[in-house]
């Protein structure tokens, strides 16, 4: 008589694919969440658009390292999901993750961080031009 537990289920490949792209969909929004006190602004007034709103978001730079926070959080459980080796039960999967696309975005993401967190410093400079 045979006592061994089962092997576990596996993540079906939809539901793998379906968080993977969720978190990859939170870290973009993560990151369009951290030019919204600096870069956000400049690019809108760039376009033309003027208000009171846009002075109102120098007001959420004192929440950056909380945006950071959340969009480096996010980031990360992207790249572990982009990253990851794909494990199927029988050594095929009936339909593969795209993790071209879902990669490009997560690399795009983490330069719009790099950039917000970069900007405050290195604005000065590009605007004493």
């Amino acid at each position: 008589m045979d006592t061994t537990d089962p092997a576990p289920p596996r993540e079906t490949s939809d539901a793998n694919e379906n968080r993977g792209w969720t978190a990859t969909t939170l870290a973009a929004l993560g990151a369009l969440a951290m030019t919204s006190c600096c870069i956000l602004p400049l690019v809108l007034v760039s376009f033309g658009v003027s208000g009171v709103f846009i002075a109102q978001m120098g007001a959420l730079y004192a929440y950056k390292w909380y945006t950071f926070a959340v969009a480096a959080a996010f980031l990360s459980y992207g790249f572990y999901k982009a990253y990851r080796p794909v494990h199927c039960a029988d050594g095929t999967c009936a339909r593969p993750m795209n993790r071209t696309a879902m990669r490009a975005v997560l690399w795009g993401a983490a330069a719009v961080i790099l950039i917000a967190m970069l900007f405050p410093y290195v604005s000065p400079y590009i605007l004493s031009f």
